[in-house]
């Protein structure tokens, strides 16, 4: 091979490389959020993973130290540091009580309940030496799993009057509960399938079977957000309700992409998606093996990209993680060289959005 065609080669790879980045890493900013950048606790690395309807977020930030704390922030107050976590899951509710976990003295990992007049309060397991909160609605009470004195892992209920509850008492296998509202409508996960499980004040009623998997939520309205296998190589993302049935929101290639860390569905409807495009080959070798697309799917607007407002460079990707009421989006910048993560929010600006509704509504 000749000098002039090495140039000619080398030069196209240099220019496939600066169009790949500008058409994968920087899509149109469509001016519908406010970005900011959340603080940090000294560390390298900052997750949120919850932020309710007040704008408070909560999550885990390394300390100068590289440990990880859990923190609570909101715009007016700045970030404040909790105390040691583990990077397990973070809920927050609308009063600011939090579910995270933590290793005790013992070295088990427990889940425990932050409050912001009484700080944490370890709670009790079914019998066994650990436990995992996952999720606390507006009423305090929190869903997980629990370890009972077979040492097996329950799913359990628990709040400060009725203490902890065993939501799968009769079973021999692992099982946990993801996510609660605020009806007390529960979401297990058990071998196999899911469970709607439904909570009064003084009874657990017999579990409905859910027919989506993955890491669903489901909303005050009862909606469930998960997934289905379509066919073999389809992920079909979609909404489901006890009476309404389902309804599909975002079809998914499962032979080349991924999903992100769970599904998470607000009181409006509105889900967030992140999902990986895999490259493989020539491109594996310039570009992250998955590289997270991320979009917001609106009863009102339909798929919207969400990439594009936080800038990232070639080895980082966006990851989102939660939404709240107001349409407000929490996630992370993480680097896919080392372990860097940055937070972010994203703020909707009403007058923008409208916008968009009146351009989608017009065009139908």
């Amino acid at each position: 091979m000749n000098r002039k065609k090495l140039l000619i080669i080398i030069s196209f790879a240099i220019l496939l490389v600066l169009v790949l980045q500008l058409t994968i890493f920087k899509p149109r900013n469509q001016g519908l959020y406010k970005v900011t950048i959340l603080p940090t606790l000294g560390g390298n690395f900052t997750l949120p993973h919850a932020i309710n309807d007040n704008g408070q977020v909560a999550g885990y930030s390394e300390v100068s130290q590289g440990n990880p704390h859990l923190f609570i922030w909101d715009n007016e107050n700045g970030i404040r540091d909790l105390g040691p976590v583990i990077g397990d899951k973070i809920s927050l509710n609308n009063a600011g009580q939090i579910a995270a976990n933590m290793i005790d003295p013992n070295g088990n990992q427990r889940a425990f309940a932050w409050d912001p007049n009484n700080g944490r309060r370890i709670l009790p397991t079914l019998g066994g030496n650990k436990s995992r909160a996952l999720r606390i609605n507006d009423k305090s009470r929190i869903v997980g799993s629990a370890e009972t004195s077979t040492s097996v892992e329950h799913a359990f209920i628990w709040d400060d009057v009725n203490g902890i509850r065993d939501l799968t008492p009769n079973s021999t296998v692992n099982t946990r509960a993801w996510s609660i509202n605020n009806s007390g409508q529960i979401i297990v996960f058990v071998p196999g399938g899911t469970l709607l499980v439904k909570v009064t004040k003084n009874n657990i009623m017999p579990p409905v079977p859910v027919p989506v998997r993955g890491l669903c939520t489901i909303n005050d309205n009862g909606y469930v957000i998960g997934m289905v296998l379509k066919g073999q190589s389809k992920i079909d993302i979609l909404t489901w309700h006890e009476k309404f049935g389902q309804k599909s929101l975002f079809l998914s290639d499962t032979g080349s992409s991924s999903l992100g860390p769970d599904f998470h569905i607000n009181d409006s409807n509105q889900v967030i998606i992140c999902e990986g495009q895999e490259y493989i080959g020539f491109l594996e070798k310039i570009i992250p093996r998955f590289h997270y697309k991320n979009y917001l799917v609106d009863p009102k607007i339909g798929t919207i990209s969400l990439d594009g407002y936080v800038p990232i460079n070639m080895h980082e990707n966006l990851v989102l993680m939660d939404i709240n009421n107001k349409g407000c989006i929490i996630g992370a910048i993480q680097s896919t060289k080392d372990s860097k993560s940055i937070g972010f929010l994203l703020e909707p600006i009403p007058e923008n959005m409208e916008q968009m509704r009146k351009k989608i509504n017009s065009q139908k």
